[in-house]
C-alpha cells in the first residue's frame, strides 16, 4: 500500500517521466523491497528467540522447583520412618510431582512441534519388540486389575528412536486402558512387514464418534463424550497424548490409522519403516 501510494502521487504530480526519473523511481522500489527483507529478517530473529525462551521456561525455570519437589517427597519415603498419615502424603507429593513432570513433558514436545521446531528423534539400532514388552510390562505393574497381552512375531529390528517409541507406546497402551471398558483385555500386536513394523494397539469399549476419528490427532483435541469413548491419550490430562504419538510417528516418516466401531472395538495402527530415509539420523517434524 506504500509503494503503490507514494508511486501515484509521485507519478501523478511528476507528469512525463524522464530516463533519470524512472533511475530514481526503480531504486525508490528497491529500497523498498531491501527495507521489507530487513523487517522480516528482524521480526524471525525476534521470533526465534521468543521460541527459545519460551522452551526455556518451560524446560528449566519449570523444573528447577519441580525436581526439588521431587527430591524431597522421595527422600521422605526413603527414610523409613514416616507414619500415617504423613507417609500417605508423602507418597501423593511424590505422585503428583511425576505426573507434573510428564504434563511438562508433553507441553515441551507440544510447543516445540507448534512453534516450527519439531520433535528430535535420534535413530539407533534396536529391537522394537523388546521395547513393546519393556513399556507393557511398566503399565501393566501400575495397572494390577487390567490385562494387556502382548504378541511380538517376525524380525522385529530396525532404527528407530527408543525413548519416543516407548513415549508412543505409553501413550497409546494408556489411551486404550482409559478408554477401554473394565474388565476386558487390551491387545498389543506386533509385526513385520517386509520393510515396515506394524503395532497395532486393540481396546474393547465405546467407538469413537465418526465426526471425531478425522481430527483426533489433532492438538487440544478433546470432545466430551458419553462414558469411556475413547478421544484421546493420558499426558497429564492435556489432551496431547494421541497428537504427540502422531508427531514422533511423522518424524520416524511412519503413520498412524485408527479404526473404531462398537463391533469390534477401537485400534490405533502404527506403521514404522525400518530404516530413515537417505537424510541423516537426527530428525525434526514440525
Amino acid at each position: 500500500a506504500l509503494r503503490a501510494s507514494v508511486i501515484r502521487l509521485w507519478t501523478k504530480a511528476q507528469g512525463e517521466i524522464t530516463p533519470t526519473e524512472l533511475e530514481d523511481l526503480t531504486r525508490f522500489n528497491e529500497a523498498i523491497d531491501q527495507s521489507l527483507a530487513e523487517s522480516i529478517s528482524r521480526f524471525t530473529q525476534d521470533l526465534d528467540q521468543s521460541k527459545e525462551i519460551f522452551l526455556a521456561i518451560l524446560g528449566h525455570d519449570l523444573r528447577t522447583p519441580l525436581g526439588a519437589v521431587t527430591m524431597s517427597a522421595e527422600f521422605m519415603l526413603e527414610t523409613k520412618e514416616l507414619k500415617e498419615p504423613h507417609l500417605t502424603l508423602a507418597s501423593q507429593i511424590a505422585s503428583s510431582s511425576a505426573r507434573m513432570n510428564h504434563m511438562i513433558d508433553a507441553l515441551l514436545d507440544f510447543t516445540r512441534s507448534r512453534l516450527g521446531g519439531g520433535i528430535p528423534i535420534v535413530r539407533a539400532e534396536m529391537n522394537i519388540g523388546k521395547v513393546v514388552r519393556d513399556v507393557v510390562d511398566e503399565i501393566a505393574a501400575a495397572h494390577p486389575l487390567r490385562t494387556i497381552q502382548v504378541d511380538a512375531r517376525g524380525a522385529l529390528q530396525g532404527e528407530w528412536d527408543s525413548a519416543r517409541i516407548s513415549q508412543v507406546l505409553t501413550n497409546l497402551i494408556g489411551n486404550a486402558l482409559e478408554h477401554g471398558s473394565d474388565g476386558t483385555i487390551v491387545t498389543v500386536d506386533v509385526h513385520d512387514d517386509d520393510k515396515e513394523i506394524t503395532i497395532a494397539i486393540h481396546n474393547r469399549g465405546p467407538a469413537i464418534p465418526t465426526d471425531q476419528l478425522n481430527g483426533i490427532f489433532s492438538s487440544m483435541k478433546r470432545k466430551e463424550t458419553t462414558g469411556n469413548a475413547a478421544v484421546n491419550g493420558p499426558s497429564g490430562n492435556l489432551g496431547l497424548g494421541l497428537y504427540i504419538a502422531d508427531r514422533i510417528v511423522i518424524a520416524h516418516k511412519g503413520r498412524i490409522e485408527v479404526e473404531s466401531s462398537e463391533e469390534r472395538g477401537t485400534t490405533f495402527t502404527v506403521h514404522l519403516p525400518r530404516r530413515q530415509p537417505a537424510t541423516g539420523k537426527h530428525t525434526t517434524t514440525g
